[in-house]
């Protein structure tokens, strides 16, 4: 390390919608907005809160997929906003990345607002 510092911090930690500890650090956080321009933490704390659907990912048991619709195109096209979180431990997250997408991935859905199970 050159100047002993560290420059990550935590910047909020946010109960998803199924009780997980999400942290939001500002390396991963800067990282997201550098890619996606789209991405502020307002939109992320909310997909996180609030999200349409959660899927764990298919390539990954330890990565979940927070989905909330930001533009509904037409009747069947919407464009969503994602955030990616790697799951650390029982009851705690960590977020990877935030994106604008068309589509939502597939993989097992953990949650689906609205419905009633």
């Amino acid at each position: 390390m050159s100047s002993g510092e560290d420059s990550n911090t935590l910047l909020e930690i946010v109960s998803s919608v199924g009780g997980l500890k999400i942290e939001i650090w500002s390396e991963d956080f800067e990282h997201a907005v550098s890619g996606h321009p789209e991405v502020t933490l307002k939109k992320v704390k909310d997909a996180l809160k609030d999200p349409s659907r959660v899927v764990q990912s298919k390539s990954s048991a330890n990565t979940c997929l927070f989905y909330s619709v930001e533009i509904k195109v037409t009747e069947s096209e919407s464009l969503y906003f994602c955030v990616v979180v790697g799951v650390k431990t029982s009851g705690a997250g960590k977020l990877i990345t935030a994106y604008d997408t068309d589509y939502i991935k597939t993989g097992k859905t953990l949650f689906l607002k609205g419905d009633k199970k």
